[in-house]
């Protein structure tokens, strides 16, 4: 989400009319973004189960910010001031942030389990799983192992698509691409990202799960909106830059 509530909101709506039972946020509800009340509160009343990304770790130690850029620091300030500690109104927020795991096992109505992380299934929290890993690369080959089940969700890089075991990355380019999932094969599938996407196209990106398929949604919302807030907000231009490129 990265406190983007144009793109949420746009993804919610999308979300209700299809009539979908559960929703599942993988993490990083705040960061870069200039709207971090306003989504955690949407997250808290729309998301049955929210895992904790790198981002909200951060804002809550300082240690897990080691390795962010200047930007994301800086963004990670501004989040911290907006919602102050001090400010009695804002406690359950933090409150609600520091409950969050980032890996869980979730069982679909009627279906498998199957394993939710932000990042990856050896390292739940900060680990990249880039699309541009070969199937067998060491990274690959030990999150598979490291795998509690047969199908692994994770976002984290914002690249929408899929591992499915002894294949390269699956890129997911183009509208409503759907994954037919074959019965002995393991997948670890990256969701994408609803409020920062990086893979070149800027509009939000979720995924459908029935248990035997699954569909992306690309959905275009008010970008400049948003940018405008980011900029308006005093944060660093290029956050508000890349979401006009999807980068």
């Amino acid at each position: 989400m990265h406190s983007n509530i144009e793109a949420l909101e746009t993804a919610l709506t999308d979300i209700e009319s299809l009539g979908v039972e559960t929703v599942v946020c993988l993490g990083d509800v705040i960061g870069y973004g200039a709207s971090p009340r306003e989504v955690i509160n949407l997250v808290r009343e729309r998301c049955k189960v929210c895992l904790q990304g790198n981002h909200d770790a951060a804002l809550l130690n300082d240690q897990d910010a080691f390795g962010f850029n200047e930007r994301a620091l800086t963004a990670l300030d501004w989040t911290r001031h907006a919602m102050d500690p001090e400010h009695e109104d804002h406690w359950e927020l933090w409150d609600w942030l520091g409950a969050l795991v980032p890996s869980m096992e979730l069982t679909p109505n009627g279906y498998e389990s199957v394993q939710i992380v932000h990042a990856s299934p050896r390292e739940p929290l900060a680990e990249y799983l880039m699309p541009t890993l070969a199937h067998n690369h060491e990274r690959v080959l030990a999150n598979f192992e490291a795998a509690e089940h047969r199908i692994t969700f994770y976002g984290h890089t914002h690249h929408p698509g899929w591992f499915a075991e002894g294949s390269a990355f699956q890129r997911s380019v183009g509208p409503d691409v759907v994954l037919k999932f074959e019965q002995e094969r393991r997948y670890m599938i990256n969701v994408g990202s609803v409020g920062q996407p990086r893979d070149g196209d800027k509009r939000l990106c979720y995924a459908l799960f029935d248990g035997e398929t699954l569909r992306y949604r690309r959905l275009d919302y008010d970008v400049e909106a948003t940018a405008q807030r980011i900029q308006r907000a005093g944060l660093p231009d290029s956050l508000a830059a890349r979401l006009l490129l999807g980068r």
